[in-house]
């Protein structure tokens, strides 16, 4: 009978436990449609006004592009960003990034670069933390409320860091939402901005009002902050379809465990009945006798 109770115990326990896993995975797929909705809607506007920038951009003379449009002849200090999440239960969405980003901060070594590394979310500041890496800079509430403002601040940090020789180049390492069981780590630099024509036309021109530098100008900080905050939207998307994904096998999983301690428990239960009925039947035989 003890053994009874402790497999209808566990078999409670699990229950619970996938109570929870459903209810969370649910709340996931809630605001994983969002997430992925404000990505996919984000995207036209980001190649778009890449196309933009960049036919603006090669159409003008070195000496009047931005500085930031230049390459250094040697990247020695550098600037990475990386987003991770504040919560667990997601996967490998926080572990895969963060050993991906310990290659790159390996190469980076290797080839005499120097780092100052910003480190967004709580699951990589307890992961630098604990092998003892240097983070210049811990961002907790950037990995859940990311504004336009915020990714400004950034850019404009970056773009002054760059202009002052305070850094050669500025990086970010996010993952890239491909769908809610898809994510890829990627390792992009914003800084100095590589930006290459698909124009075919290259006699096709057009007429800029007031002026290319002046336009340019204009849109190349709000194009920065506009890719900073693409970055974040990838990396939330991403988070919200590890997760659902993560309790969707934790609640299979929970389910087979059911499946398992439930014939457990009735085989227990069976064999226990059979004890009783043989000490019964043992012991009307021997008033009998």
């Amino acid at each position: 009978m003890a053994n009874l109770k402790v497999i209808k115990k566990r078999i409670l326990s699990v229950q619970n436990t996938q109570k929870i896993t459903k209810a969370m995975k649910m709340v996931a797929a809630a605001k994983l449609r969002r997430a992925q909705q404000a990505v996919v809607s984000s995207r036209p506007y980001m190649n778009k006004m890449t196309s933009i920038v960049t036919e603006i951009a090669v159409r003008l003379s070195e000496d009047k592009k931005p500085g930031f449009l230049k390459p250094r002849d040697e990247e020695k200090q550098t600037r990475v960003f990386v987003f991770t999440s504040n919560r667990g239960l997601c996967g490998a969405f926080n572990g895969s990034l963060l050993r991906f980003t310990e290659k790159i901060l390996r190469d980076f070594i290797s080839q005499g670069k120097t780092f100052e590394l910003t480190v967004i979310g709580k699951k990589g500041n307890e992961f630098f933390k604990a092998r003892q890496q240097k983070i210049n800079r811990f961002e907790e509430t950037w990995a859940n409320g990311f504004t336009f403002e915020i990714a400004q601040d950034i850019a404009k940090d970056c773009v002054r860091a760059y202009e002052n020789h305070k850094t050669d180049a500025c990086y970010f390492l996010y993952n890239k939402f491909s769908s809610a069981i898809s994510q890829k780590p990627i390792l992009e630099k914003l800084l100095p901005i590589a930006l290459k024509s698909e124009n075919k036309q290259e006699g096709v021109d057009y007429l800029y009002e007031p002026g290319r530098v002046e336009i340019l100008n204009e849109l190349l900080p709000k194009y920065l902050a506009s890719k900073i905050q693409m970055f974040h939207k990838e990396s939330f998307a991403s988070e919200l379809g590890a997760r659902m994904t993560a309790m969707d096998s934790a609640t299979k999983n929970a389910s087979e465990m059911i499946d398992g301690l439930t014939l457990k428990y009735n085989r227990a239960r069976q064999a226990a009945i059979t004890m009783e009925l043989l000490d019964i039947v043992n012991g009307s035989e021997s008033l009998k006798g």
